[in-house]
């Protein structure tokens, strides 16, 4: 008689252990898969910001370059219109 009960003590040990070692195992996965959420939606944040910093130096190389281009056209306009005045020379030019 003391082996099934020293057996039904072991089997109900092992079945609450187990129990344990799966609500464990499973409150673990749910931790894990919200720290996963967490850094896919990070990731997506840095992919955006990203893109909102490519876009913004396109913008600005755009701008330098239509910048560069208006300054040059001025100083041409401005050398044309000093040379009509007869400011200056064309050899004075360079």
């Amino acid at each position: 008689m003391e082996i099934v009960v020293v057996l039904a003590g072991l089997l109900t040990g092992a079945a609450v252990a187990w129990r344990l070692a799966w609500w464990r195992a499973a409150a673990e996965a749910s931790r894990l898969q919200a720290r996963i959420g967490y850094w896919r939606d990070e990731a997506d944040r840095a992919k955006a910001s990203a893109a909102r910093a490519a876009e913004h130096a396109a913008a600005w190389a755009a701008g330098c370059r239509q910048g560069r281009e208006d300054v040059l056209s001025l100083a041409r306009a401005l050398a044309e219109a000093n040379c009509r005045n007869g400011l200056t020379t064309e050899k004075n030019r360079s």
